[in-house]
């Protein structure tokens, strides 16, 4: 069985792997082959994928793409359709990020991955995505959890670092905990993606491309011990930049229904979720009023307490980095430990410590 630990060091000589081209491989009757899917609402896809060996690890490139409606449909192919081909970055690029690449299977099926890079394929609909090799890190009888949160999280990465762990802080810590990990954290992230330039609501990968959902559908596939969510900052900024004091509310309250959304899936699974709030002190979210955002994120917060504080099962769970980091703003007179850059919302190297510690406090939650 291929092995699912990822390399502790990189090197950029991977990167020809990874812009389609076959770096010493066997030949194609060595291959092993697998399947990967993910589900939503109604709806399920699949890849069909094989791997082969080379100086680089493990390459796995698609074969198939597919799609079933549910429930009780037959698989039906989906090889025409736009997915859209996801890797880890190599600590070169920008550490913690990803590359992507969008096309058919025609074209997708011409660029290999390495599989420690964890290839995925956000589906058509943008409804979930598939993951085919996830959790590459750490031992196989290692608990698994998932933490997915914006650029707060996207933060927890240096290219020094992400030489050993690929994922960044938080895999380094959760690994050292005994703990597997798979970290999304991106920039740009909402509870619940904002409207388009014409005011409508957002569909397909373009929806995806503002949300966390379908990341943590595909994940859920995978059947990991419990997810870590950190979300709100951007929902908070974006509600403050509204000037009417209903169509706020309004929007806030469609947000707060979204967190709901993430939690009920994740419960119906009997999974633990553990959710961070976001910094919801006075902050200069791209030129808002500090108070408006201030006022979005408190309520966001509230919700959150709210949820982890009503879970009959006692999944939900909470950990509030919002009460934790009230003090430690760039502002707060005689503050012996700032961890905000000047817009008190993102985070400078004492506060991304902080953060990172907050992650391993919630995942030690769902173990």
């Amino acid at each position: 069985m291929t092995s699912r630990v990822r390399r502790p060091a990189i090197t950029a000589a991977v990167g020809a792997a990874l812009l389609g081209v076959m770096v010493a491989a066997p030949p194609a009757a060595s291959a092993a082959t697998g399947t990967a899917a993910c589900q939503a609402p109604g709806v399920a896809w699949r890849v069909e994928y094989q791997t082969q060996d080379s100086v680089y690890g493990p390459v796995l490139t698609a074969t198939a793409l597919q799609r079933r409606t549910l429930p009780g449909g037959a698989w039906t192919d989906a090889s025409t359709e736009t997915w859209e081909l996801r890797r880890d970055n190599l600590p070169s690029e920008t550490p913690g990020g990803f590359t992507q690449e969008p096309g058919d299977l025609s074209t997708l099926q011409g660029i290999p991955v390495v599989t420690y890079l964890s290839p995925r394929f956000v589906a058509p609909d943008g409804a979930c995505t598939v993951y085919t090799y996830p959790f590459s890190n750490g031992s196989a009888n290692q608990p698994k959890v998932v933490a997915v949160g914006d650029s707060l999280t996207a933060s927890l990465n240096d290219a020094t670092y992400n030489q050993t762990h690929i994922q960044g802080y938080i895999e380094g810590n959760f690994n050292a905990a005994g703990i597997r990990a798979e970290v999304e954290g991106q920039s740009g992230k909402y509870w619940l993606a904002p409207p388009n330039s014409n005011g409508q609501p957002r569909t397909g990968i373009d929806k995806a491309a503002y949300e966390l959902l379908d990341e943590v559908r595909g994940l859920l596939a995978h059947d990991p011990d419990g997810f870590v969510l950190a979300l709100g900052a951007n929902d908070a900024g974006q509600t403050a930049w509204i000037s009417d004091a209903a169509e706020r509310q309004t929007r806030l309250d469609a947000a707060k229904a979204a967190i709901g959304q993430y939690v009920a899936e994740l419960t119906a699974a009997g999974k633990c979720v553990v959710l961070i709030t976001p910094p919801d002190n006075l902050a200069r979210y791209w030129g808002s009023d500090p108070w408006l955002y201030a006022s979005a994120a408190q309520q966001l917060t509230h919700e959150m307490r709210s949820l982890a504080n009503a879970s009959a099962t006692d999944l939900v769970k909470l950990q509030d980095f919002a009460e934790h980091s009230w003090d430690h703003h760039s502002y707060m007179p005689n503050n012996p430990q700032v961890w905000f850059g000047s817009d008190d919302i993102h985070l400078n190297a004492v506060g991304r410590l902080a953060y990172t510690s907050e992650f391993a406090q919630a995942a030690e939650q769902c173990v």
